[in-house]
């Protein structure tokens, strides 16, 4: 889970930087200094610990496992590296519109810093080398495990791309990009179980009495599930979880996990990782990341932020209120989870035994992001226990909040295709002009009620060439011989014609003379 987000505040730094946040400065150079950070990090933890500063090198020993977005982020916005990546591509970067392999250029020094993180990492916790070995490989596996999603996506995108008619469409048809969006993660959906049994070490759990026990148990719970596997991470990590939904799922035991519980503790925690699916938690979880975020953008589109950096800057707020959210819902369905496995064994102990061995000091004292501590969880069992109406009313507040979640996505992806439906003329028009279709783009003009003064004068300067369907050359000679003549308003609206087209190269020439606009020096 750290390393997912970990990429997905990455590429809001990108993100940041495109829009404009970055210090005017490009000193690439600077990217490959900052590589030195994670071992400097390491180094210090060390000698920290050895002189007895333990409170000081646990912060420094925090700073390592973020220190890689650190570093990333003062590259992106002080060291100017996606304006380095965009000169050298000949691209102008936007992520926006349709991502291009640019952004696997920009994001080389996360996975790079990241890289180096986990092994300084790795050394600190051990030196031998086989063991070094194992932390190294366990670590890459969970960063590979996280970057596989947005891969696929990548690699969706880049396949759709092919096709420029069908690529247009998804890039500038908001009901086309929505379906194309709904599809990717539904396909992801579906592979989950797949790529993390082959992005981590996994093996089918072999018979005998643990697996005898477990498929017993999900018989009488009516509980299907694609397989029983074990995750082998050379017993550095205690952990169970269901990856998937339907009958597909994989269920996962770390091998850590399968040798500290005996037999009555495994069953519990099955238990409660089958409660998981029957209170339908990812569902619920699901319902109301989609009614944040479209709500989300819903809201910005009408205070009229759109694409702006205030639209970005609410974008990141929003993001921090739903990770806060989450937080806030996991730790209380892990305990709905916890009740289902009592309700379901009936041995209160078993999963409070199992809570103790795997929790560890730290785990059984304080909450986490995600998890109440161990001590409050005890606490709850026991008194669930005793008093089943501590779970019940649990359950049922749950169960509110998620009918609650569930009417909000209902309400907001009701609203959103709503808009997507009613912006579909004016989307068309956009798509027309990017594939040089001219007199269609003028065509769904006329069917727009009120169509924004910008794009008009786009669908006039185009039917303006007198031409059906002038070649980009065409379009750029055009806006150049403008400039000759110093109409400057004319040449920039030639310029964004042949962009649209897909002609990057003229992307200097466009930002010079959107520079001169913005500044008022025509």
């Amino acid at each position: 889970m750290t390393y997912l987000l970990h990429i997905v505040v990455a590429l809001a730094l990108v993100m940041a930087a495109v829009e404009g946040l970055a210090l005017d400065v490009q000193q690439p150079w600077g990217v490959g200094a900052l590589a030195f950070a994670p071992h400097l990090l390491g180094w210090l933890v060390r000698r920290l610990g050895v002189a007895g500063r333990f409170a000081m090198a646990g912060w420094m020993l925090l700073a390592l496992r973020h220190c890689a977005l650190g570093c990333f982020a003062l590259a992106t916005l002080a060291l100017g590296w996606s304006e380095s990546v965009a000169e050298w591509s000949g691209t102008r970067l936007d992520l926006w519109s349709w991502p291009g392999l640019e952004i696997l250029l920009v994001l080389v020094p996360f996975f790079a810093y990241t890289l180096l993180a986990i092994d300084a990492r790795a050394r600190l916790l051990d030196r031998r080398p086989d063991q070094l070995a194992d932390l190294r490989r366990l670590e890459l596996r969970s960063l590979l495990a996280s970057a596989l999603p947005f891969a696929l996506m990548i690699a969706a995108t880049a396949a759709l791309g092919l096709y420029e008619p069908l690529r247009v469409q998804v890039e500038y048809v908001g009901l086309w990009s929505a379906l194309f969006a709904a599809a990717v993660l539904g396909a992801l959906a579906w592979l989950l179980p797949w790529l993390l049994r082959h992005a981590w070490n996994t093996t089918p759990l072999p018979e005998g009495r643990a697996r005898s026990t477990l498929e017993n148990l999900a018989a009488r719970l009516g509980f299907r599930c694609g397989e029983l596997v074990v995750w082998h991470t050379g017993f550095q990590q205690s952990n169970a979880a269901v990856v998937g939904i339907g009958p597909s799922r994989t269920v996962l035991f770390s091998d850590l996990l399968l040798a500290q519980l005996g037999e009555r503790e495994l069953e519990a925690v099955f238990a409660h990782e089958i409660g998981h699916v029957v209170r339908h938690h990812v569902l619920v979880f699901a319902a109301w990341s989609l009614a944040f975020l479209l709500g989300a953008d819903l809201l910005f589109d009408a205070l009229g932020f759109g694409d702006s950096v205030e639209g970005l800057a609410l974008l990141g707020a929003t993001l921090l209120l739903w990770y806060f959210v989450f937080g806030w819902f996991s730790r209380r369905v892990e305990l709905e989870a916890d009740w289902h496995a009592l309700e379901t064994t009936g041995d209160p102990e078993a999963l409070i035994s199992a809570l103790e061995r795997v929790g560890g000091v730290h785990g059984s004292v304080r909450d986490s992001w995600r998890h109440f501590s161990a001590a409050r969880r005890r606490e709850f069992l026991r008194g669930a226990a005793s008093d089943p109406s501590i779970g019940r009313r649990l359950a049922r507040r749950l169960r509110n909040f998620g009918l609650v979640g569930g009417v909000a996505m209902t309400l907001v992806v009701a609203a959103q295709a709503r808009e997507l439906v009613l912006a579909y003329p004016r989307d068309q028009v956009s798509a027309s002009l990017a594939t040089g279709h001219y007199a269609r783009a003028a065509s769904w003009a006329r069917k727009v009620p009120e169509l924004e003064p910008e794009l008009a004068v786009l669908v006039s300067r185009a039917l303006s060439t007198g031409e059906s369907a002038p070649s980009t050359e065409r379009l750029v000679q055009l806006a150049r011989a403008a400039v000759e003549r110093g109409v400057r308003i004319e040449a920039l609206e030639y310029f964004t014609l042949a962009y649209l087209r897909g002609e990057r190269s003229v992307g200097p020439e466009l930002d010079a003379l959107e520079a001169e606009f913005r500044t008022g020096s025509r």
